[in-house]
């Protein structure tokens, strides 16, 4: 069995979208990169999560988790501001059918980074309770988070859409269903194909010393 395929149940994370009224001008407007050195490790990276398409408007927020063989098995919209306590209701509340529809249910284990919220005593009082195995990362580091790579390609199909169906009006709902849609429209094949990268991302990552990859 590959760890990374069938030893995590799901791999997950919290992402971001801002809503634009008129996508189709947002779409062609030049778009920011975030960049560091080469030389500079893990606990550096530099992540432009959380704003994956500027910085004005209402912005989505979703509760994502992917599992190999399985797509993606959550995308939870949430509209409050993210506290523990409110993380760990979602964990209680969403976590034990994630795993029934995940890629190794009797497992329990994901995988998540070391975000502060999804860390917190409050929650990891709930993975208890629902006998879940956090397999953490180190924080910033999205090299080793697959999912980071599945909301890169949101993200782009975001703009795609917008350019050739010219959605030049949207409100925040019509927004927020779209993003859902192509979130859970992405192939469970390219997911696949991601989560098999794991073994050649750590591979590199301990022969680069912690340096930024491809990934």
């Amino acid at each position: 069995m590959n760890f990374w395929e069938r030893g995590i149940s799901f791999y997950f994370d919290g992402t971001s979208f801002v809503h634009k009224t008129n996508p189709f001008d947002q779409a062609r407007a030049t778009q920011s990169m975030a960049w560091r050195r080469k030389s500079e490790g893990l606990a550096l990276n530099c992540t432009t999560k959380g704003k994956k398409a500027g910085v004005e408007g209402r912005t989505a927020h979703f509760f994502v988790a992917i599992a190999y063989g399985k797509g993606v098995v959550s995308c939870d919209q949430y509209f409050h501001r993210l506290k523990g306590e409110n993380f760990a209701d979602y964990v209680r509340l969403r976590f034990p059918q994630i795993f029934l529809d995940s890629a190794n249910p009797t497992a329990k284990r994901f995988l998540q980074d070391g975000d502060p919220v999804q860390n917190s005593a409050a929650a990891k009082r709930a993975f208890q309770e629902v006998g879940a195995v956090t397999f953490a990362i180190p924080p910033r580091s999205p090299d080793l988070n697959p999912i980071e790579n599945l909301f890169h390609l949101v993200s782009k199909q975001l703009r795609e859409d917008a350019i050739d169906k010219q959605i030049t009006s949207e409100n925040f709902e019509q927004f927020s269903e779209r993003v859902k849609r192509t979130m859970t429209n992405l192939s469970i094949i390219t997911i696949d194909r991601i989560i098999e990268s794991m073994n050649n991302r750590v591979a590199m990552i301990i022969e680069k010393r912690g340096q930024r990859l491809k990934y």
